[in-house]
């Protein structure tokens, strides 16, 4: 038996996830010269996820607080991995 058809895998999250979504969503609202289309979109998301730490956990093991300096070192961590991914997507977008 899956180990999803076991357990609810639903109660486990990425924070690094959550937060360059978080990131993107900033950058579509201060608009500029990026493509906003869903296929630009979901590689500049896989390009930023693939450049970062990972942040997982469950409903049990998550911070109340998240400890600001982990939070601080995330974000300019997603900060430099969004922009590296912008240039990447602006030089070599999948569509013309």
């Amino acid at each position: 038996m899956r180990l999803e058809q076991r357990y609810n895998m639903e109660n486990m999250k990425n924070r690094a996830q959550e937060m360059v979504f978080e990131a993107i969503e900033k950058q579509i609202e201060k608009g500029g010269d990026m493509c906003t289309c869903e296929e630009c979109i979901l590689d500049l998301a896989a390009w930023t996820l693939n450049h970062v730490k990972p942040g997982y956990y469950t409903s049990l093991l998550a911070p109340l607080s998240p400890r600001p300096e982990n939070e601080k070192k995330m974000l300019v961590e997603i900060e430099l991995a969004l922009a590296s991914g912008l240039k990447k997507l602006k030089s070599h977008p999948h569509h013309s």
